[in-house]
């Protein structure tokens, strides 16, 4: 699964990767004070949910114009009824899109979710050790995602990341990891037109050899903490 992530690459090189040509009207939404009526600030080294982060979406799959706006990390499909709280997963696992009626209903509403890392934790309940797990080369990763005009909050969307079967890079730490999509896959992730059973293929885990893990302080763990030592490699004794 993922539960943590980091997001601390400045806007120009997201956009640059995904050929975005954002002009003054979309510019400023991913500004820090923006972030900061939300109570969340990027860059970020620990994003949670609940959080409102930047994802890609298609503006026009015909000419491979995406465009980047904020989302609400939680996924909400319908409005709870009244005193009840809404479920929203931040993780949604590939299989279930085509098993249950509830993702495929929400199929066509597809998104990248643009992260430097995440986090996973392994070992027993109350001794985890946590993992800091990227991109062997440092690059951006691009994580496949659901989203939904529906929100807890007013004003922005919401999304869910999909999750597969982990690689055997990091099948040790958790059996779960984000569906990691490469550049030549967004357009066709991103299509709305596409049907969903013809896009199954592109959920599989990534390379072995795309990833690389090292272990992290445990100060993770608290989402008030966010600073780039975070990432750092820890080095404990057994």
């Amino acid at each position: 699964m993922c539960g943590r992530y980091t997001l601390f690459s400045d806007f120009n090189t997201i956009d640059a990767l995904i050929g975005s040509s954002q002009q003054n009207e979309t510019e400023g939404i991913f500004k820090k004070e923006c972030l900061q009526e939300t109570g969340h600030t990027l860059p970020s080294y620990n994003i949670a949910p609940s959080h409102i982060v930047p994802v890609i979406l298609s503006l026009n799959t015909s000419t491979n114009q995406f465009i980047r706006i904020l989302m609400h990390w939680g996924f909400m499909g319908w409005k709870p009824k009244a005193g009840s709280r809404p479920l929203l997963p931040i993780n949604t696992r590939s299989e279930q899109i085509v098993e249950k009626s509830m993702w495929r209903s929400v199929s066509a509403q597809r998104c990248l979710v643009p992260m430097n890392g995440f986090y996973e934790w392994s070992g027993a309940k109350g001794n985890k050790t946590p993992h800091y797990i990227q991109a062997s080369n440092n690059s951006v990763l691009f994580a496949a995602g659901f989203y939904s005009p529906l929100s807890p909050l007013d004003s922005y969307y919401s999304f869910s990341i999909l999750t597969t079967n982990s690689n055997t890079t990091i099948q040790d730490i958790h059996d779960r990891m984000p569906v990691f999509l490469h550049p030549s896959e967004w357009t066709t992730w991103l299509d709305p037109k596409q049907n969903f059973d013809s896009l199954t293929h592109l959920l599989h885990p990534y390379p072995d050899d795309s990833l690389k893990s090292h272990i992290v302080s445990t100060a993770v763990g608290n989402t008030r903490n966010n600073s780039p030592h975070l990432i750092q490699p820890e080095l404990r004794l057994f």
